[in-house]
């Protein structure tokens, strides 16, 4: 677990996790503004 630590202590890891959490959620924002989008405008699913 010593190697966990080291990894959490480095700078690009840490830009490379938080970038990866931002596109995370973005990506599940986007599905559920989509599927609501589809389900007021009653467009079919593709």
């Amino acid at each position: 677990m010593g190697d966990l630590t080291q990894l959490m202590d480095n700078e690009a890891f840490r830009a490379f996790a938080s970038y990866a959490a931002i596109i995370l959620s973005k990506m599940m924002l986007m599905s559920t503004a989509t599927a609501f989008y589809r389900m007021t405008r009653k467009s079919p699913p593709e």
